[in-house]
């Protein structure tokens, strides 16, 4: 073996190992250096929440969890007895999505997107996001201009709705809603203190609406879709993802009730403030930024509930699903004067999770992608993938493509390994003989046998190369296959939607039929079969054992992903059969 081979393959697993470090060391997104010292909306009146906050960065205690005093509930709020006046529902729109906004709150209750589809099915109409149960926009804790409060229409034009509301007491809130030229609306709320005396506003919260996963829209089995970040004012901590953290704080809830089942809801309050808050599904998101950030925020999380589950306490899940997520930027308590005025903005992005968007928004808010420390990875393969689909409108033509690609800027590699273990394959009657020769001892056989590869030049090590060498890529793949909109309901060929599994005859058979892993497992096969063998047992095994164990990870992983791995097997496979015709060609010769 050769030292440089061996420095190569070092370098590429210290690499691999050391990632995490590099990525967070030198290619994150910088902090944005120490806390604010200004005055925002938020932090305009210095208060301190009496509930001990929660380090998202570490394991959630059970003291931690709300549920108790003083945090003011955010569900249900509170109902006025008077009657309402009938609501009206006004719209802003341009190409891209479609507002609606009810005179009940004066928050947005839906988005409709005019790009993507309700289903797969191609004739299905436009996606709409309900954010009924709790609108976008809203006030949670603020009498008189929340959900259950009414506004009156001041004007409604094309460009901008205004509505109104105002207390007994002479609070007024003018709101005015805008929507920009692509998914963000801009919300600038003037308070008024009319009444000559002051007026406390009191501590509340502005709500993101709550999201869901759309129906007929595939999950795969362990994955969290439907979560809740938040941006650290300081940077200190970054971004803070709660997808993963929600169904513990179910359990963490349930002990520190002393609760014999799981809660249907949770709701916890963070006082450390922030830059921004998002809701997500697993394609779409809403991402409320409080212009000056926000004192805190809030989240809230709903589980499934199981039919018959009150009932029969054997139906009661031991672990949380989520179906439901919310959260609010918590804003400060502040005294207006008689007579005084106070502005805020807010941006509210509702639309896709597509990155090209998302970081022209600034402050890293294409963070809510969760491409983590694959990031650099990961927008290559996105960048690659929407070029090549401008050229060629087909996302399963965009990643044979990419694939191709991979392969030809890592072909010197794999063709060396391939050399190697043709090398290993003609050296088997010397190892044989050396096994045979040494089998009593061990400690020579090894120095027998590196010395042999080192006459011939042999790395026995290189056939790790092309394998170490695809784990990035397919983990990055695999990332942004989770979130990424571009995929959702591509097709190819049969398949219709490539960020899903094929799922054929799904009504019919009681285990989904899905073709792209099971050609993917005999390509494999077929793979494995050209490969030199230097071990005819060991390649044996690994010709039924590998595509078997492969078949059963892929079956119902995104038809993307299969794309991708049974597009790579199939050149392996050509490149292997032309070396192997151009071997025969050459021994040929020297007949």
């Amino acid at each position: 073996m050769k030292k440089q081979d061996l420095l190569i393959i070092a370098v590429l697993f210290a690499l691999l190992m050391a990632w995490p470090f590099l990525y967070k060391r030198w290619i994150a997104p910088e902090e944005t250096g120490p806390a604010k010292t200004l005055p925002t909306a938020g932090q305009a009146e210095t208060t301190r929440f009496p509930v001990p906050a929660l380090s998202p960065t570490t394991s959630v205690t059970a003291a931690q969890v709300i549920p108790a005093e003083p945090i003011p509930p955010v569900q249900p709020q509170e109902k006025k007895p008077a009657a309402r006046t009938p609501e009206q529902r006004l719209t802003l729109a341009n190409t891209g999505v479609s507002l609606e906004i009810s005179t009940q709150g004066g928050g947005i209750v839906s988005a409709t997107f005019a790009d993507y589809r309700q289903t797969v099915e191609k004739d299905s109409g436009p996606l709409a996001l309900d954010f009924a149960g709790r609108p976008a926009l809203t006030y949670q804790n603020l009498p008189g201009f929340s959900a259950d409060d009414d506004f009156r229409v001041v004007s409604n034009s094309p460009a901008a709705v205004v509505l109104e509301s105002k207390t007994a007491d002479g609070l007024r809130l003018t709101r005015t809603i805008e929507l920009n030229s692509q998914y963000q609306a801009v919300v600038r709320d003037l308070f008024v203190n009319t009444a000559a005396a002051d007026r406390l506003i009191p501590k509340h919260a502005v709500q993101a609406g709550a999201m869901q996963a759309p129906p007929h829209e595939y999950r795969m089995s362990g994955m969290n879709y439907l979560g809740i970040d938040a941006l650290a004012a300081s940077g200190g901590e970054g971004v803070i993802h709660w997808a993963g953290k929600l169904a513990k704080l179910f359990k963490t809830f349930k002990k520190e009730k002393e609760m014999s089942f799981l809660p249907k809801t949770i709701e916890q309050e963070e006082e450390m403030p922030v830059d921004w808050i998002a809701v997500k599904n697993k394609f779409f998101t809403q991402i409320l930024v409080p212009e000056g950030g926000a004192a805190g925020y809030r989240l809230a999380a709903e589980r499934i509930v199981i039919e018959g589950e009150d009932l029969n306490p054997a139906l009661k899940p031991k672990n949380a699903e989520i179906q439901n997520v919310s959260a609010a930027a918590v804003i400060s308590a502040k005294t207006l004067n008689g007579g005084e005025t106070l502005c805020r903005t807010f941006k509210l992005y509702v639309g896709p999770k597509k990155y090209s968007i998302l970081r022209t928004l600034g402050l890293h808010q294409e963070e809510v992608m969760e491409f983590g420390m694959w990031s650099p990875v990961c927008r290559f393969l996105l960048t690659v993938l929407n070029k090549t689909y401008n050229v060629i409108p087909n996302y399963g033509a965009a990643i044979i493509l990419l694939t191709i690609l991979i392969r030809i800027i890592f072909w010197p590699l794999t063709h060396k390994s391939t050399e190697s273990m043709k090398k290993m394959q003609a050296l088997q009657p010397l190892m044989t003989e050396i096994k045979a020769k040494h089998k009593d001892n061990p400690k020579k056989l090894q120095e027998e046998t590196m010395a042999l590869y080192r006459k011939h030049k042999v790395n026995p090590v290189s056939g790790c190369l092309p394998m170490l060498i695809q784990i990035p890529v397919f983990i990055a793949l695999f990332v942004v296959l989770r979130s990424a909109v571009e995929l959702r309901f591509a097709s190819f060929l049969w398949v219709t939607d490539l960020s899903a599994p094929e799922r054929l005859f799904a009504d019919v058979l009681p285990i989904p039929l899905n073709i792209l892993p099971i050609f993917m497992a005999v390509s494999q096969a077929w793979q494995q079969s050209l490969m030199p063998a230097t071990d005819p047992n060991q390649q044996k095994m690994m010709l039924f054992f590998m595509p078997a164990v492969m078949l059963v990870m892929f079956y119902m992983m995104p038809s993307a992903l299969v794309l991708y791995w049974s597009a790579n097997q199939c050149i392996v496979i050509v490149q292997q059969l032309i070396q192997k015709k151009r071997t025969a060609r050459a021994a040929a010769a020297k007949k």
